[in-house]
């Protein structure tokens, strides 16, 4: 199954824009024009002609030799993949199977080398891929959920507390293969905001994140009175899938595809044997000859990216830093041009469909309710790959979401106006901080937020689509 940038994965009720490339494409009347306009017509026109006007006008673009938006050649394709039914499917093709044949041949009808902003416009990784990841293959079988995330509004929340989660942006599925790559051993992904759907659980992590975060709710229903607390789940950074068992386990499965030369083999094996082993040296001191042990046993234990060990040994690791540290060395144009596949294609095949073109740092993608009381649960039921401990949901009560997402920023009123008091939002020079620079506060904090009349007006508001600016100069801060 093939994976658009807007694919037909999202949930009912969010709808996260499509504008992706709004640079004009110019098309010319050469051999690619022609392909290109074949193309469109045999898989796309045709089928539904009569039924999507708007495929007609950007047709009429093309022979007019008129710039088009690119975001609107694919969307269109993607909108006009559905036939009459909604059933998402052209002779037999799954939607987003018509959608990137047609996409395939906008991207290369203006000739040439595809570009960057063709291949991975939204930055999964630092170096490109060898095709667009959008058109890229992803064979993901799905698993059974326990619900689904209704929509809610502002107001549902008001006079409750929000409590602030950073949350990767996996999804959940069966993961066989990536691109041309069948996997040996499925991989099981159960992370992001869908894992409240499919266990019994609110959240995973280590047991001292876990139980900071509990204590955080405490401390927010004991300074408020308040006991209603809501997991607010705000989007990471494409990279953050690093961390995790479900990222080391999709490049292990790649790695064994990619036949590496024995010699570009060992330079990668030797500098993260030296990273680990540098671990080590940071560890010296006193009380500390444990942890030192233990990073030199790990280097010693290394089995190298050549072995079908590999897998077991990084979702081993004591820490998802190590196999954060591991993609982020194969992330780099050295070991690309060594043969080393590219990261950013198992980033986007394991990230959430309906997260894959959200910005970071955005509110509103699940809103879950936590039994604060009930403490952090050690090796849950169902357990996680990569984390050890779980907070219930409250009452088994299922998670919320907005219609869209808004920035955090905006959400965490109060928690903003002190990091502006402390001048924690300002540069050096007195120029206005990049959202980056403040959100390691965030994580730190963990800040919470009570839900009042005047948040659920912002956030109403953010919601109708009003900029920050405009919340200004209404006099809503």
């Amino acid at each position: 199954m093939e994976r658009g940038l807007l694919g037909d994965f999202q949930p009912q009720g969010v709808s996260y824009g499509n504008s992706l490339l709004e640079e004009p494409a110019r098309m010319d009347m050469d051999t690619s024009f022609r392909n290109l306009a074949g193309s469109f017509r045999n898989v796309i026109i045709d089928p539904v002609l009569g039924t999507l006007s708007d495929a007609g006008d950007v047709m009429g673009d093309i022979m007019g030799n008129r710039p088009i938006p690119m975001s609107r050649m694919q969307d269109v394709a993607q909108r006009a993949a559905m036939d009459l039914t909604g059933t998402g499917m052209v002779a037999g093709l799954p939607t987003r199977m018509a959608a990137a044949e047609a996409g395939q041949a906008m991207l290369g009808a203006g000739g040439g080398k595809l570009t960057r902003k063709d291949i991975d416009p939204l930055f999964f990784g630092n170096v490109t891929a060898d095709v667009p990841l959008s058109q890229m293959n992803v064979d993901i079988e799905p698993i059974g959920l326990l619900g689904q995330r209704m929509t809610i509004k502002p107001e549902d929340l008001q006079n409750k507390i929000l409590l602030f989660g950073a949350g990767d942006r996996t999804g959940t599925g069966l993961l066989r293969g990536i691109d041309d790559v069948k996997f040996d051993e499925p991989l099981l992904m159960l992370g992001g905001r869908d894992y409240q759907l499919a266990t019994p659980y609110a959240w995973a992590s280590g047991e001292g994140i876990v139980t900071s975060l509990l204590n955080r709710a405490k401390q927010a229903q004991e300074a408020t009175g308040i006991d209603d607390v809501i997991l607010a789940h705000s989007t990471m950074g494409r990279s953050a899938v690093d961390f995790s068992e479900m990222g080391s386990s999709a490049l292990a499965e790649m790695l064994k595809n990619a036949k590496i030369p024995k010699q570009a083999a060992k330079e990668f094996d030797d500098e993260y044997r030296n990273f680990l082993l540098s671990k080590a040296d940071k560890a010296k001191g006193k009380n500390r000859e444990d942890v030192q042990k233990q990073y030199k046993k790990l280097a010693s234990d290394y089995v190298g990216v050549n072995s079908p060990k590999l897998r077991t040994y990084l979702a081993n690791l004591p820490s998802g830093v190590l196999r954060d540290a591991f993609a982020k060395m194969m992330d780099t144009k050295k070991y690309k041009d060594l043969g080393f596949p590219a990261v950013s294609k198992s980033r986007f095949a394991l990230t959430e469909p309906a997260q894959i073109e959200v910005p970071t740092f955005q509110t509103g993608m699940s809103f879950q309710p936590i039994d604060v009381a009930r403490g952090s649960i050690a090796n849950p039921d169902i357990p996680h790959a990569s984390y050890s401990n779980a907070i219930a949901k409250l009452d088994e009560q299922m998670p919320m979401q907005f219609e869209r997402p808004i920035s955090s920023h905006k959400v965490y009123r109060d928690f903003e106006k002190k990091l502006e008091a402390e001048g924690k939002t300002l540069s050096a020079s007195g120029k206005p901080l990049q959202s980056s620079a403040i959100q390691p506060s965030y994580r730190s904090t963990a800040p919470y937020q009570v839900v009042d009349q005047e948040l659920v007006d912002r956030m109403s508001l953010l919601l109708e689509g009003m900029s920050g600016d405009d919340l200004m100069k209404a006099g809503i801060y």
